[in-house]
């Protein structure tokens, strides 16, 4: 595999394990930074209600499960999800040295 699909996969997986927590923790919602024309700004996603019966297992697949979900739908929005651009951003959150 390439370096660049090698770092979005793991770029995935790290939203994904994050949100899962966060859900597992019964988080109201997820704080993602982003960046417009505006300036910085923080984009709330509201997560679902942790599994609460079954198996520890079962509890943690369902928050995998979900977490999948939503970061399926966050690379329609968040261009540091999308493959495409992915990579070619600049850090929109560095200060400029002048």
């Amino acid at each position: 595999m390439n370096r660049k699909l090698i770092a979005y996969l793991d770029a995935v997986e790290g939203y994904v394990n994050s949100i899962a927590r966060d859900i597992r923790n019964n988080h109201v919602n997820y704080a993602v930074a982003m960046y417009d024309e505006d300036g910085p700004f923080t984009r709330l996603i509201p997560l679902p209600s942790p599994q609460t019966a079954g198996t520890e297992t079962q509890k943690r697949d369902y928050s995998l499960m979900k977490a999948r979900e939503i970061v399926e739908d966050m690379k329609k929005w968040n261009p540091h999800l999308n493959y495409d651009t992915f990579g070619n951003l600049p850090n929109e959150f560095e200060q400029d040295p002048a």
